[in-house]
């Protein structure tokens, strides 16, 4: 089994043994989207980003971090996301010695934002034996791995208390399936994306087809990260 840390309730996933941190679905710009629908939200989540990954490194040392898809919001690309992902990458540059950025599905037009800060966008990162990919697309079947961590789900957990309060709480997803594939699927780094509640649909309305095609929803492991209240391993989906 890959070795991986959740880091201080941020929803970011350290693998010591690749000295890696990766995160999934930051969607920056999501504000001005919200906005420009009429629900006016402040821009926020760029400064909180940089810093809870700026905390990320001071956790860890970690010297790579991986951007696992989804950079920014829009299928389109607005000139106030470009701005940000040029902001982000930046200054993540210089927290740690490799950023790597994977395509997510909603990163089109972005290469060129990608590559005036001397990177380049990427289909999928292999490091070693972990095999770093959106989830929007089935799996590589041609790369070597042994693990594969995915965001695009945006893996979240409905909790019930005794008086009926439902509360919505990002949360990991963690298995192996029956030919010794391991899965990790990161929760949304976005502070105000919406979650798939996975402990209340079937395989069916699974968004990824790495998890619908590969694994057992059921019997995937749920770790709940939230920023306020902590981390929680709340065991098999199963027995939710």
């Amino acid at each position: 089994m890959t070795q991986f840390e959740i880091i201080d309730s941020i929803p970011a996933v350290y693998f010591p043994e690749i000295s890696t941190v990766a995160v999934s679905d930051l969607h920056l710009g999501l504000e001005a989207s919200m906005t420009s629908n009429g629900y006016y939200v402040p821009e926020f989540q760029l400064e909180k980003v940089k810093k809870e990954l700026e905390k990320c490194f001071e956790e860890t040392q970690a010297s790579t971090i991986v951007l696992n898809g989804d950079l920014k919001n829009e299928f389109s690309t607005s000139y106030s996301e470009k701005k940000e992902v040029s902001e982000l990458l930046k200054f993540l540059k210089t927290v740690f010695e490799k950023v790597v950025v994977v395509k997510g599905n909603h990163d089109l037009f972005l290469e060129e934002t990608v590559e005036e800060e001397g990177l380049k966008m990427r289909e999928t990162f292999l490091k070693q034996n972990v095999l770093f990919a959106h989830g929007h697309q089935e799996l590589d079947t041609e790369k070597n791995y042994d693990t594969v961590v995915i965001g695009h789900e945006h893996p979240a957990l409905s909790l019930e208390d005794d008086i009926g309060h439902v509360e919505k709480i990002p949360c990991l997803l963690h298995s192996k399936n029956g030919q010794g594939l391991e899965i990790i699927v990161l929760p949304a780094f976005s502070h105000i994306s919406n979650g798939s509640e996975v402990n209340n649909i079937s395989e069916s309305d699974l968004l990824s087809p790495v998890i619908k095609n590969n694994f057992e929803l059921n019997s995937m492991t749920a770790i709940a990260v939230s920023r306020e209240g902590g981390v929680y391993d709340f065991g098999r989906l199963s027995n939710l």
